[in-house]
């Protein structure tokens, strides 16, 4: 399937008439279309939470209608592929403790006495400890300004409790309060630490190279990369992917680059991460569909950055996009001369001439298309001895993804076998289930005229294969 992230903007648009053309498009192949949702979709989704809301109500049928139960979801040991509806979802998040309550330190030390830890009030003792610890904070003329804003009540004689108390109201009040992010943003472009105002015109290849010439001028020492590094310096945990792509995404606004105007009464910082989250979970996906011009530009920059092929697109680009990436099984042509016209030179992505070490000529390609809307590699093998050549289907993920949903694999294998035929109907079933979910090597097989079609799964990766071994003398 063709794997597709919508940014917010287009999910509540989506019920309006400007949108009819790519609805009846979706609906027509939805079956070879996927669209995953995340929790950034129910941040935005959350803004209009209210039971009369009916536009609450639609946005929330269509995210359900688009997404089924791909659900992407960043956790402790990395993205977790879940599988629930947005109804569930939203069910088990409604009514969630704010993230900020459970950042109350006072709170945290208090519930902390109340564990037994077999030391007495384990909370207080820590707590004692960290009022005598000085903060390492040394406040200038230079950075006084900035410190009031952000720790209004740390002066030299501080201690780390003082300042652990004073984190979060910070970052509440910058994640919520629209006017403090902003001026927040403005005291930092005040200090000169601001990009040339021409920065939104630069060509997104060369952002990064101008932003890090740009920082070398502050004499920061840093490149942009490193500037987003240093923010975790402090913290004993490795930054994980998350938190990094995230980060850079915060710290281009920030600096200046295609800065969010928060336009909106409701508007705040939050809208800024999630935007970001919304980037960074496109990444899993094969293309990302965006109305907004600044987190459509971000994004690019990022992804140009970060070696990450999937595609930023404009709704209205979407159909004539999608559509010619779609497989339609050609009925004039035998489907093993219609998958070696897939096969073209310049799309060759890797090649191995037969030597004494290999033993025959090997081709990689890019494919045009998504195979049955699925494969999107061939590796064409020439075995010119056995006058024969095999030509193996893959799914290779060059963004962040390294894994298919079951709904990819159970549709992939019904498609084939509806091409290829399938008598045994229980059998293909028992199959698909064990194919699907089990860990028994299971492989569909079919004989032709001229050679012999094998869909298996990937040793290493667990996904599925397509093979194609024809006998070229007898075609």
């Amino acid at each position: 399937m063709i794997r597709i992230y919508f940014d917010w903007s287009v999910v509540s648009n989506f019920k309006k008439d400007e949108f009819a053309e790519i609805r009846e498009f979706i609906a027509e192949h939805k079956d070879y279309l996927q669209f995953p949702y995340s929790p950034a979709h129910f941040k935005d989704l959350m803004k209009s939470y209210s039971l009369e809301n009916e536009h609450f109500n639609q946005d929330l049928q269509n995210l359900e209608y688009l997404s089924e139960k791909h659900l992407l979801r960043w956790g402790k040991d990395g993205i977790e592929v879940l599988f629930g509806t947005p109804k569930e979802y939203f069910q088990g998040e409604k009514d969630s403790e704010d993230i900020f309550s459970m950042m109350d330190i006072e709170k945290i030390f208090s519930d902390l006495d109340d564990d037994d830890f077999g030391v007495g009030k384990f909370g207080s003792l820590i707590k004692s400890l960290y009022q005598v610890i000085p903060t390492g904070i040394e406040i200038t003329d230079e950075n006084k300004e900035m410190l009031q804003k952000m720790f209004p009540n740390i002066d030299n004689n501080s201690s780390m409790w003082d300042l652990m108390k004073d984190i979060t109201p910070f970052s509440k009040k910058l994640l919520t309060e629209k006017e403090y992010y902003k001026d927040f943003r403005k005291t930092i472009s005040d200090k000169g630490f601001k990009l040339d105002p021409n920065s939104g015109n630069w060509n997104v290849e060369e952002v990064f190279k101008n932003i890090d010439n740009f920082l070398q001028k502050q004499n920061t020492k840093l490149t942009f990369l490193e500037y987003v590094n240093s923010c975790f310096k402090h913290r004993k945990e490795p930054v994980n992917r998350f938190e990094f792509y995230t980060t850079a995404y915060l710290l281009l606004d920030m600096v200046g680059y295609k800065s969010d105007n928060l336009p909106k009464p409701t508007d705040n910082m939050q809208n800024i991460q999630n935007d970001a989250e919304h980037s960074f979970y496109s990444a899993y996906c094969d293309y990302f569909v965006v109305i907004d011009k600044k987190l459509t530009t971000k994004t690019k920059v990022l992804f140009k950055e970060f070696n990450i092929p999937t595609v930023v697109i404009s709704p209205k680009e979407l159909i004539e996009t999608i559509k010619c990436k779609l497989h339609f099984i050609d009925s004039d042509n035998h489907f093993i001369t219609e998958a070696v016209d897939l096969l073209k030179k310049e799309n060759i992505v890797e090649s191995y001439e037969k030597d004494e070490e290999i033993e025959v000529d090997t081709f990689a390609f890019k494919l045009p298309i998504f195979y049955f809307n699925f494969f999107n590699y061939a590796i064409y093998q020439n075995y010119t001895d056995q006058k024969a050549f095999v030509l193996t289907f893959k799914k290779v993920f060059k963004n962040y993804s390294s894994f298919i949903y079951y709904t990819e694999a159970e549709r992939l294998i019904d498609r084939i076998c509806n091409f290829f035929g399938y008598e045994d109907n229980q059998e293909h079933l028992d199959k698909k289930q064990e194919f699907v979910y089990g860990e028994k090597e299971v492989a569909f097989m079919w004989n032709f005229e001229g050679g012999i079609i094998k869909l298996e799964k990937d040793i290493e990766t667990r996904r599925p294969l397509l093979t194609y071994i024809v006998l070229t003398n007898e075609k």
